[in-house]
């Protein structure tokens, strides 16, 4: 599969596993990564340090004027999000900041900084772009789209082992109310309103292994080859 640019996208909700899935796909692919949770995670780290208010529209899009959100690909080491040249990883990853990605997210200017960025990004290279509106809105023509879902016991159960490995502390049952908000916030936006594009391949990713989840993905991505 050279040549051209391939685009394929892997949508769904919070704590679904698509980032893995994504991230394996890519692999399985020759693709890169694009995670784009990652660009909104460290705009609500750089409003919350910098004292912004997150619910005004002008005052974080001047803030992101401001400083430089970028987005690194290597084969090692995956996507990685960097603010003003400096590496951000475990601290976009807690609780508060999650809730507050969310947040900045909803925000037009936030959304209209962002779209050329992921739609650039890592050019020349085919990518598996996975978000929550990359088939809708940031790549409507990508050749394959997915939407990945999964119960919401599994999801607050997946998070809250990821936390651990983190070293944070929370638990299931206010994990599980978070992710249930947070699926509210994104589904019901104006802006990129988070649901499958047409045509999207859903894929349930509540039991079995990803690596069993990835296999089935790619039998829908094979007959491209």
């Amino acid at each position: 599969m050279q040549g051209e640019r391939i685009i394929i996208t892997v949508d769904g909700v919070g704590a679904s596993g698509k980032s893995a899935l994504a991230r394996l796909l890519a692999e399985r692919l020759g693709y890169a990564h694009l995670n784009s949770g990652l660009l909104y995670r460290a705009t609500a780290w750089l409003v919350s340090v910098s004292g912004v208010d997150p619910a005004s529209n002008d005052a974080v899009g001047h803030l992101l004027e401001q400083h430089s959100i970028s987005l690194q690909y290597s084969r090692d080491k995956g996507t990685q999000v960097s603010v003003d040249g400096v590496i951000k990883e475990h601290e976009l990853t807690t609780q508060e900041n999650t809730q507050l990605a969310s947040l900045v997210a909803k925000l037009p200017s936030v959304r209209d900084h962002f779209k050329p960025i992921q739609r650039h990004a890592f050019s020349p290279m085919s990518v598996v772009a996975e978000g929550r509106d990359m088939g809708t809105v940031i790549f409507p023509d990508a050749a394959i789209k997915f939407f990945v879902t999964a119960d919401l016991a599994v999801r607050a159960s997946r998070r809250y082992q990821q936390m651990v490995q983190n070293g944070q502390m929370g638990d299931v049952q206010t994990i599980a109310t978070e992710l249930a908000r947070r699926d509210e916030l994104d589904s019901t936006r104006e802006i990129a309103p988070m649901k499958p594009a047409e045509g999207a391949i859903v894929v349930d990713n509540s039991v079995g292994s990803l690596d069993e989840t990835v296999e089935t993905m790619l039998a829908h991505v094979t007959p491209m080859g």
